[in-house]
């Protein structure tokens, strides 16, 4: 989605481009001789916008590390400050294979902004020496309905466990059927719902048919967003059981959760990441270690059992997210964090 008055194009990348990003990773003595050449973005945008840019244009943001590689010598030949956003792998992934992959472009770059502590503290534990703002991004809260009322967990009625994310590693989903059987096993009347689609599909079905639970889990692959906001309505419980893969990546905050905690279900996430920033536990949700089908289990039995503490850690969620993600607030602080510099 684009902002209002606001022109998007999209710019392939040239092989010089995707050379300059790939550099630093492997052959960082060289950095310097590849960004002699012209990036394609810089003369794609040139051709195009001179004329704006030479008259409008006061910054560039460059969204995702791995990408500030294509917009410096733009920034160079405009005169303007390069800014960039981390969101997550562009850290996470990026930074265990090449620790010193971002001080080849901290000269060059004016501050950087991150959407989680978890990111802060890596990109600082890496060196990294400019300016970094924590900035979230953030939810129209209009959007999600809250109503904790409508919450009814008890051994009586079906209890309806939702998880959204792409079926990849990181997500866990695997952690979440395995304690489905847990919960099905002591006598719970439970329907798992996961929403998203990915190379782990397959897999993921298989072992629901191998622990018979076909009729317990439900993969509807991936949905349009006020199809997932429904299921997150009717749902009892969000469990978010992401873990810490070999590559480094994690969940650097996850947004899924947040849209469910503004939606008013209980959380059940894993201590990873950035997630245990606005899961805390037991006070905005229930927080277990990764991996474990057993703590998952025992946290949704806790929730089905004590429906009181279900809806005060809702309550809690909501309050949370309407004071750390108001996405009008974050905006603002976004913008108010530039004009810094542009007015200077």
């Amino acid at each position: 989605m684009k902002p209002a008055n606001t022109l998007l194009f999209r710019i392939p990348r040239s092989p010089i481009d995707i050379t300059r990003a790939i550099v630093p990773l492997y052959f960082p003595s060289y950095n310097i001789l590849v960004s002699i050449f012209p990036s394609h973005y810089e003369l794609y945008v040139k051709e195009l916008f001179n004329e704006c840019l030479d008259k409008h244009t006061e910054l560039i943001l460059s969204h995702f590390g791995n990408n500030a590689p294509y917009a410096v010598r733009l920034a160079k030949s405009l005169k303007i400050p390069l800014f960039v956003y981390f969101y997550g792998f562009d850290v996470t992934v990026i930074l265990k294979k090449c620790p010193k992959y971002y001080k080849y472009l901290e000269k060059d770059v004016e501050a950087a902004f991150v959407t989680s502590k978890y990111l802060y503290s890596r990109l600082i534990e890496c060196g990294f020496a400019r300016p970094i703002y924590l900035c979230r991004l953030g939810l129209n809260l209009s959007e999600y309905k809250f109503n904790p009322e409508r919450i009814s967990l008890n051994k009586g009625n079906p209890v309806v466990i939702v998880s959204v994310g792409r079926l990849v590693e990181i997500k866990g989903h695997e952690y979440l059927i395995a304690a489905a059987e847990i919960l099905v096993k002591k006598g719970y009347n439970v329907k798992v719902i996961i929403i998203g689609d990915g190379p782990r599909k397959n897999i993921l079905y298989n072992l629901i048919k191998k622990l018979g639970l076909v009729d317990t889990v439900r993969l509807t692959g991936m949905l349009p967003h006020e199809k997932v906001t429904e299921y997150l309505h009717k749902s009892n419980v969000f469990v978010f059981p992401s873990v810490l893969c070999r590559d480094g990546s994690t969940e650097t905050l996850g947004y899924a959760c947040v849209e469910a905690m503004a939606c008013g279900l209980p959380v059940v996430a894993s201590n990873v990441g950035g997630i245990p920033e606005y899961v805390i536990n037991n006070q905005t949700g229930l927080l277990v270690e990764q991996r474990s089908p057993r703590q998952i289990a025992e946290a949704i039995e806790e929730l089905i059992n004590n429906p009181k503490k279900a809806k005060k850690l809702a309550e809690n969620a909501r309050k949370l997210v309407e004071e750390m993600f108001d996405i009008s607030k974050n905006v603002r602080e976004l913008e108010l964090t530039l004009m810094k510099y542009i007015s200077n």
